[in-house]
């Protein structure tokens, strides 16, 4: 809130100022109020490149400015654009998709650069689209309203360095530019077009009737001779009869009529859907907030979670909330189903595992937590829950006798906990920023050592504390 009444003020200040130099630079005093305007211009630019020195400074502080945040989001941003060039991968991909591929645990659904987003939704053939595009709508802006090109140069360039390309807004603001310079091109070619029309006035000649007589044998006569000369030509150079013409002339008709209305029948099927949508997606957030507000495992609560998905079906936080009150398989197929629209929802899989441990099922359990893992590495609360289901996992396992594959979903979550360990010491060892608050959770140690004692060959124990409660 600082930052933002800050920039308000320097906004306003700015705009005062520059009010107040034009009034001074244009006065009617000839050289005090101009050598003043032109002094406080010096200061005021002097003060500016002092203020983005600063920023950029902060910026680029050394491990822990944004800067250097934004340049660890755009290298990971290229290595994952190269796994698909030239078509992307489809909307939204950084935001569903940078938890997997980050290199270090910053905070950022949104990659900052506008090209590298888009080069990773739509690929190689996007970028060309939309540079081809951008190119043509500046040419116009340049030749026919050059006044409109430093607006659309900034707006432009600052979202190529930021997420401005990532919102409507920016699209519609970009389009209605390169239609104000269309109608300003229309305008002027009116205006040349009308500069050169010259108009006939016919002159009426002394002769009077005698002129008049004249010209209107000479016009029959040559209408004759162009009758006479059609009849000579070929079939398909004379005029089109009065059925063919007619012919075209409904054909046309029909045309319009069919595109006009089609183009209506999309624009209320779009805003329809859009509203039928929307209206969904409303009632599901304002039932599954309903539910948050009510105590855990409660009939309201479970009431309300139905009634969510019943309104979005594809939400995955509505479906593992609602999971949590349904019998183990029919959770496991919902969730399972869920996961067909959300494949890159690591909670999902946490869930499928927390499942699969409670089966007594430990490998398939790993499994689905590996997954998870891959696709949220730096979310400890995470790998401290999956550390927790191994363990009781390859404990249900012991305890119904299957010692061997105890021992092996024990060995599996050691292998796991040793990994979630070397990566906090990175972090903590490492100068980079830690947005996510990436450490070892208090009970991870607690549980890579049991689960040591689970894949070794000795009896384990039952009744350790750290067991009894999840993370």
């Amino acid at each position: 809130m600082p930052g933002l009444l800050a920039l308000a003020g320097a906004w306003a200040a700015a705009l005062l100022g520059t009010l107040l130099l034009c009034r001074l630079w244009h006065s009617g005093a000839a050289k005090a109020p101009r050598a003043a305007a032109l002094t406080a211009i010096v200061l005021a630019g002097a003060a500016a490149a002092l203020m983005a020195v600063a920023s950029t400074a902060d910026r680029l502080a050394a491990g822990v400015g944004t800067g250097v945040s934004r340049l660890q989001m755009w290298r990971d941003a290229l290595q994952l654009w190269t796994e698909a060039a030239w078509l992307g991968h489809g909307g939204d991909t950084w935001r569903n998709m940078f938890r997997a591929i980050q290199s270090s645990p910053y905070v950022g659904g949104e990659v900052h650069n506008g090209l590298l987003d888009l080069a990773l939704d739509t690929g190689m053939i996007g970028i060309l689209f939309v540079a081809g595009w951008f190119l043509i709508t500046l040419r116009s802006i340049f030749h026919f309203a050059p006044q409109l090109f430093p607006s659309v140069l900034v707006l432009g360039l600052h979202g190529a360095m930021d997420f401005d390309w990532s919102f409507t807004l920016f699209w519609m603001l970009f389009i209605w530019l390169g239609a104000w310079t269309d109608a300003l091109k229309t305008e002027t070619e009116g205006v040349h077009r009308s500069g050169v029309t010259v108009k006939y006035t016919p002159i009426r000649s002394k002769s009077g009737s005698k002129s008049g007589s004249k010209s209107r044998s000479k016009s029959r006569s040559n209408s004759r001779s162009r009758s006479l000369f059609s009849r000579y030509l070929p079939t398909q150079s004379r005029p089109l009869s009065f059925p063919m013409q007619s012919f075209f002339h409904i054909l046309q008709r029909v045309t319009v009529r069919v595109i006009s209305v089609s183009t209506v029948m999309i624009i209320l099927f779009w805003i329809g859907g859009t509203v039928w949508l929307t209206s969904g997606y409303a009632v599901a957030e304002v039932q599954y907030r309903q539910a948050m507000s009510e105590p855990d495992g409660t009939p309201a609560q479970k009431v309300h979670l139905m009634a969510a998905l019943q309104s979005n079906p594809n939400r995955p936080d509505i479906v593992i909330s609602i999971a949590r009150y349904l019998p183990g398989r029919e959770a496991e197929s919902l969730l399972l189903n869920s996961l067909s629209h959300s494949p890159m929802h690591p909670q999902i899989y946490i869930e499928l595992g927390r499942l699969a441990a409670q089966f007594g099922e430990g490998q398939q359990a790993g499994e689905y937590f590996e997954q998870a893992i891959a696709l949220n590495r730096y979310d400890g609360i995470g790998q401290s829950t999956a550390l927790y289901w191994m363990e009781q996992a390859a404990r249900r396992e012991w305890r119904e006798g299957f010692t061997d594959r105890a021992q092996q979903t024990a060995t599996a979550g050691v292998q796991m906990y040793e990994r979630y360990q070397l990566l906090a010491e990175e972090v903590e060892a490492g100068n980079v920023r830690n947005d996510r608050r990436f450490v070892l959770e208090e009970h991870a140690p607690g549980y890579g050592e049991n689960l040591r004692r689970l894949a070794s060959a000795f009896s384990p124990p039952f009744t350790p504390e750290l067991t009894k409660r999840s993370p």
